[in-house]
């Protein structure tokens, strides 16, 4: 079951978010020959993207704007591939957050907040 497999950030284990997308990219360099064709060299197959978004309180965004100031964090999660755990070296961009509509006199927390951000692996 994959509800087996939960996302972590370095040590943080985190709940489930309300949106997680992956994409893939190839990164290549394509030259073209003196026939006129083109020479691919493919440097790598899967560099992951994601695009995340969690509800969460304000001491979970905090923890969220905590590891959007690190250069890097060790990213783990599901492997569609392998079918279990991959870590990866990521970065995060495009940092978001902003309260939640009336969400000011929710007991035990500053408030209830949206996060999104883009993860980039290195």
């Amino acid at each position: 079951m994959l509800s087996d497999y939960p996302i972590y950030f370095d040590d943080a284990k985190l709940f489930s978010p309300a949106s997680w997308e992956e994409s893939y990219s190839v990164i290549e360099s394509t030259n073209q020959t003196e026939a006129g064709t083109d020479q691919i060299i493919v440097t790598r197959y899967d560099k992951l993207s994601v695009s995340a978004s969690f509800q969460c309180s304000s001491r979970w965004a905090a923890t969220f704007a905590t590891f959007r100031d690190k250069d890097s964090i060790q990213v783990k999660l599901y492997d569609l591939k392998t079918q279990d755990y991959k870590t990866r070296t990521m970065r995060i961009r495009n940092f978001k957050s902003g309260p939640e509509k009336n969400s000011e006199k929710t007991k035990g927390t500053n408030g209830l907040y949206t996060v999104s951000f883009d993860l980039e692996e290195f």
